[in-house]
């Protein structure tokens, strides 16, 4: 065996060994274009893949209670702009800059995990929602 096979040999094995999450890239665009709601449920799948039950009881309660907040303070600010994109928005930095980098780290080595399916699921969950606002009107 050469030594190019052999560090080929050796970065496959490493690559195997890594845990396969979810993007913060992708937590956030969730949080942004579906809610913060959305943003947690696919932080939790990544915290469950690592084992890390506490820490997800704890991102579950907060992407709970903020998007209950988001939905109270949406409802009581009667202004012309929609808050919900800024809203969103932090819901996705705190995600990702808070539980991220507590319990998985800044630097924590993964491979990407497909964003796909849970953009299918999200559709489906949105879209009679959406349609729903839309006829109401």
């Amino acid at each position: 065996m050469t030594e190019n096979q052999s560090q080929v040999s050796e970065q496959r094995s490493a690559q195997e060994n890594l845990p396969r999450l979810y993007s913060k890239r992708v937590i956030y665009i969730f949080s942004v274009m579906f809610s913060t709601i959305f943003g947690t449920v696919i932080l939790m799948s990544n915290l469950k893949q690592l084992g890390e039950k506490k820490a997800r009881i704890e991102v579950l309660v907060f992407g709970i209670i903020f998007t209950i907040g988001t939905a109270i303070t949406l409802n009581t600010v009667e202004l012309q702009t929609n808050l919900g994109i800024p809203l969103n928005i932090l819901g996705g930095v705190i995600l990702n800059e808070f539980f991220w980098n507590r319990y998985i780290g800044r630097e924590t080595e993964f491979e990407k995990k497909s964003w796909h399916k849970p953009a299918l699921i999200s559709a489906l969950i949105t879209l009679p929602f959406a349609a729903a606002m839309i006829y109401s009107l």
